[in-house]
């Protein structure tokens, strides 16, 4: 009678221990259907870009300079996201006087990827502040497009190359300006069109 007893026991406990195991295989190898995103709802990043900076209208007037932006950006689904930029752009005349240019924009960004590339869109609309020779024009309105190629490093950071290109309808040339038969030093408004390339990083949060 021991012995059965003995027996029958040692069955349960073997009984029992191929069920657990079973048991936690199957909790190993369930799927509750969630598909991981790069990005999602509520996801934030900062970033900054280090770029040259090409005038595109002035005649050879003006020298390439540099260009330095800051951005935040929160993203309202896994492709798009709103946000602003901060742009500090510095250019030299062929008469050796300096521009600077600062567009503070807001806008939509579109964001497509492929594995942990990811490619960012934006279109950005704002205002600027422009300082030439002591003198300085606000508010001019901006406008600012901007495109790049990222790779996503980790879950906090990304690099890449973007570029920018914006517009500033007005600006103020240097030189002389013909009125009549007045011919004096001055400034004139006129469309001030640039574009940047350099590189970038990212800041996920």
């Amino acid at each position: 009678m021991k012995r059965f007893i003995s027996i029958l026991s040692a069955v349960l406990l073997l009984s029992a221990a191929v069920f657990a195991e079973d048991y936690y295989d199957d909790d190993e190898e369930y799927d509750d259907g969630y598909v991981y995103e790069q990005n999602g709802a509520g996801d934030q990043f900062l970033k900054i870009d280090l770029a040259a900076n090409f005038p595109l209208n002035f005649d050879s007037q003006l020298k390439v300079g540099g260009l330095v932006s800051i951005g935040y950006y929160r993203f309202l689904n896994q492709y798009l996201a709103l946000g602003g930029d901060l742009i500090v752009a510095y250019n030299r005349s062929v008469g050796k006087k300096s521009l600077f240019s600062v567009p503070v924009t807001f806008g939509v960004m579109f964001q497509p990827y492929v594995g942990k590339f990811e490619f960012p869109l934006q279109l950005n609309i704002g205002f600027a502040t422009q300082t030439c020779q002591s003198m300085t024009y606000f508010p001019a309105f901006a406008a600012k497009f901007n495109a790049g190629v990222f790779y996503r490093f980790s879950e906090t950071w990304s690099f890449g190359i973007s570029s920018n290109t914006y517009w500033i309808p007005e600006f103020f040339l240097f030189g002389k300006i013909n009125n009549e038969n007045n011919i004096y030093k001055g400034y004139k408004s006129d469309n001030g069109l640039f574009t940047s390339v350099g590189l970038s990083v990212r800041y996920h949060f």
